[in-house]
């Protein structure tokens, strides 16, 4: 017959002084409920700790997030001032160019397109709307102060297009200032127009009338002639009745004569300036005193030089 197979366990206690031995019996099954017990304590145990753990990382984890917050915040107010002290700066510069336009000679920028606007509803952004719905106010803040740097920019460029057109025709103006004869061509204290331009004119040599196409200015010999505006010598020698002679053209339809002279300085081809001598006044050629015989031509046409001249008190 087969011998039963124990359900208990026997355990055995002897103390070291030799005294009585101590015979405990436990059963197996109470021997399991200890072991799964002590198990399912140890499982507890270390998820309390871990629990533990996440918690202190994540209290760690948020105070970092409000000092970020927090140096986010205080960044932002000072971004905002600055777009607020550009945005003033930006109005003076608009106001500023606003003139140079006018004198320029350009149109005004229409106000509606200096707004620069953006028009229309916002882009939908899956991170706008989690950042809205975590911090609605920082939210707006951030986005509020996007937007003005962005219109800031525009403002900037638009300003930017604006002032080089500005400049670029200020440019083409000073171009035309500096081609346009505006001076008189003898600066000499002792000079004065002795004959001025007429359509028909009694000649004193010739004896009889003719079209005067210019302005004689007499002045002693040897009187610096002087180029009345910027311009190319394309003249520079002996031409029949006006003698000694210079013709310079400066550009822009406007081209200047200078005849009867003692001496010519310049050669054909060269580039003169405002104020550049061109030669000496004398008595070459039809005339019967020293004198400088003066012309201004626009578009190949005689026009009165008087016309051009930016002082009006001329001596006669």
């Amino acid at each position: 017959m087969a011998q039963r197979k124990s359900r208990q366990w026997t355990l055995q206690v002897m103390p070291d002084n030799g005294g009585s031995v101590r015979t405990m019996r436990i059963s197996r099954r109470l021997v399991r409920i200890a072991v799964v017990s002590a198990g399912a304590l140890l499982v507890l145990g270390v998820t309390f700790v871990a629990d533990l753990a996440v918690g202190a990382k994540r209290e760690a984890h948020l105070a970092l997030l409000q000092s970020e917050n927090q140096h986010l915040r205080q960044n932002l107010g000072q971004i905002q001032g600055q777009v607020t002290a550009l945005s003033s700066s930006v109005d003076r510069l608009t106001a500023g160019d606003q003139r140079v336009r006018l004198l320029a000679g350009l149109a005004p920028i229409d106000p509606q397109v200096r707004a620069v606007g953006i028009g229309g509803p916002p882009v939908v952004d899956p991170a706008r709307e989690e950042f809205f719905r975590v911090s609605a106010e920082l939210a707006g803040d951030t986005y509020g102060t996007k937007y003005d740097v962005d219109e800031l920019t525009r403002r900037a460029e638009l300003l930017s297009v604006s002032l080089t057109e500005a400049l670029d025709s200020l440019r083409m103006h000073e171009e035309i200032f500096l081609a346009r004869p505006s001076v008189l061509p003898v600066q000499a204290d002792q000079a004065w127009i002795s004959s001025s331009f007429s359509r028909s004119r009694y000649h004193p040599i010739l004896q009889y009338n003719r079209p005067h196409t210019g302005i004689d200015i007499s002045a002693l010999s040897g009187s610096p002639i002087l180029a009345t505006a910027n311009g190319t010598v394309v003249f520079a020698g002996t031409n029949g009745g006006y003698g000694k002679m210079i013709d310079v053209d400066h550009g822009y339809g406007y081209r200047t004569r200078y005849a009867h002279a003692k001496a010519i300085s310049v050669r054909a081809g060269q580039q003169v300036r405002r104020g550049d001598q061109l030669g000496e006044v004398g008595r070459t050629g039809l005339v019967n005193a020293p004198s400088l015989h003066y012309e201004v031509m626009v578009n190949d046409r005689a026009v009165n030089p008087r016309e051009f001249l930016l002082d009006g008190n001329i001596p006669e």
